[in-house]
């Protein structure tokens, strides 16, 4: 067990964090420090940080990443940087200079590796030439649809096998809190600069289901779906079919996800999917044929038993297969996940062979005319790595952009949405969350429908 006192600080959890990128979670004691190091608290295994007493908590985590370095060997490409959303204080620092100065600037402050460094930079570059607009003049619209076909061994998110019976039950709640949501909205003047509905997975849902959800969503907020981004995750290609697709287009929808994570049968019967490579092929033949401006594709880096040559080949065909919009994840590895309860370590395995992954995805994308416009990352990712969204130029999710700002309101519909007010005069937000279990959501509907209030206090 090593223990690392960190003087002249009063919270410790920035540092627990970075220190969580070299070790596991019972390997390692940070603690809050106030003085001069004392002889008896030092074994061969304590380390006391910050001994000239710095009150600069980035000169600190250098110090530190530089011990944990030594220590461990490791040199993490994020550096210190150990956010969920890496592009913010890259972003603060463009408008102050450059992108150019940016990427000189990050590297230097945060240790970062000059691939992560330039990566930052694109993305920068991409988002100040092709979008728009002050984030908080409008808000967005999330739907939850908590319902899989099946349940992936990564999965930690709301989505729940149930019947059809529970669809309906589910469906008959939503619709109230869409309308009363919506006329919130009219009452406010609130403006919606777009609407995502994800899940689980929203295609779970028969067309006759999507059709009253999204006249709903469009009576109650007073759109057109075709006059603003509005996505539909599709994201299983095993619900799937013509008639929801006939009926999403013929309502406006323009975007669509078509979510394979991989090309390689072997690895989707592993993660527990009930669909083939195959599958996914025709649903993507069905979405063209069908007329989707924009289909967007997920890729997960790091799927139990691939290799680099299993990754590249599912990336070259969904690259054939056309789709506008790449996101490549890093698999994460969370708590509820079925992979995390057989393997509590498994996201601390195989980082040499998912950066790699990684490398050759930026390379490939960019030679095939796509553009890295948004990225995040998740604690317990493979290598303490990241998810990069790469599009067609013009292609972006103004979602996914904004999701990642955090400087727009996100109105939360359904169980599992986590909602958000943005306070721009003192750039804050608060969140307003739906339960994330179904059932209770509906058993506490009351509640998450007064919670809508709390938008507009």
């Amino acid at each position: 067990m090593y223990r690392f006192y960190i003087n002249n600080i009063d919270d410790d959890y920035h540092y627990m964090e970075l220190a969580r990128v070299f070790l596991p979670d019972d390997g390692f004691e940070t603690i809050a420090y106030k003085g001069k190091p004392v002889a008896h608290l030092l074994g061969s295994d304590s380390f006391f940080v910050n001994e000239k007493g710095s009150d600069d908590r980035e000169e600190i985590k250098r110090e530190f990443y530089n011990l944990l370095s030594d220590i461990t060997g490791m040199r993490p490409p994020w550096g210190t940087l150990t956010g969920v959303r890496p592009l913010k204080p890259a972003l603060v620092i463009c408008r102050e200079s450059s992108v150019s100065d940016m990427e000189r600037i990050i590297r230097e402050k945060y240790l970062m590796s000059d691939a992560k460094a330039s990566l930052l930079a694109d993305i920068a570059d991409y988002q100040l030439s092709h979008v728009s607009g002050i984030p908080w003049e409008k808000a967005s619209v999330y739907i939850g649809i908590p319902f899989c076909p099946t349940r992936c061994a990564y999965c930690s998110f709301a989505s729940n096998v149930a019947p059809a019976e529970e669809h309906a039950v589910y469906l008959e709640k939503l619709l109230k809190e869409v309308s009363y949501a919506g006329e919130l909205a009219k009452e406010n003047g609130t403006d919606l600069e777009s609407i995502y509905i994800g899940g689980g997975t929203p295609t779970t849902l028969n067309s006759c289901q999507l059709e009253m959800l999204i006249n709903r969503v469009s009576e109650a907020y007073g759109i057109d779906p075709g006059g603003l981004e509005f996505t539909v995750e599709a994201g299983r290609p095993d619900t799937i079919t013509k008639e929801k697709l006939d009926t999403l287009k013929r309502l406006g929808i323009s975007r669509i996800s078509i979510n394979p994570q991989s090309m390689k049968d072997e690895t989707l019967r592993l993660i527990g999917r009930d669909h083939s490579a195959d599958d996914i092929r025709e649903g993507f033949r069905v979405a063209r044929e069908t007329g989707f401006d924009v289909i967007n594709a997920d890729l997960i880096a790091g799927l139990p038993e691939e290799k680099v040559d299993d990754f590249e080949s599912s990336l070259r065909e969904i690259i054939s297969l056309g789709a506008e919009n790449i996101t490549i994840h890093t698999l994460s590895v969370k708590r509820g996940s079925r992979l995390r309860e057989n393997d509590p370590a498994y996201f601390r395995h195989n980082a040499e062979m998912v950066s790699a992954m990684l490398d050759l995805s930026r390379d490939m994308l960019n030679s095939a005319g796509y553009r890295p416009y948004y990225i995040y990352r998740q604690k317990h990712q493979i290598g303490a790595l990241e998810n990069v969204g790469w599009c067609l130029p013009g292609k972006h999710s103004i979602y996914n952009i904004r999701i990642m700002e955090d400087q727009q309101t996100v109105i939360g519909l359904g169980a599992g949405a986590v909602g958000k007010v943005y306070y721009p005069d003192e750039d804050r937000l608060e969140r307003i969350a739906n339960v994330s279990n179904y059932k209770i959501y509906s058993e506490r509907f009351d509640e998450m429908i007064s919670r809508k209030n709390e938008y507009y206090k």
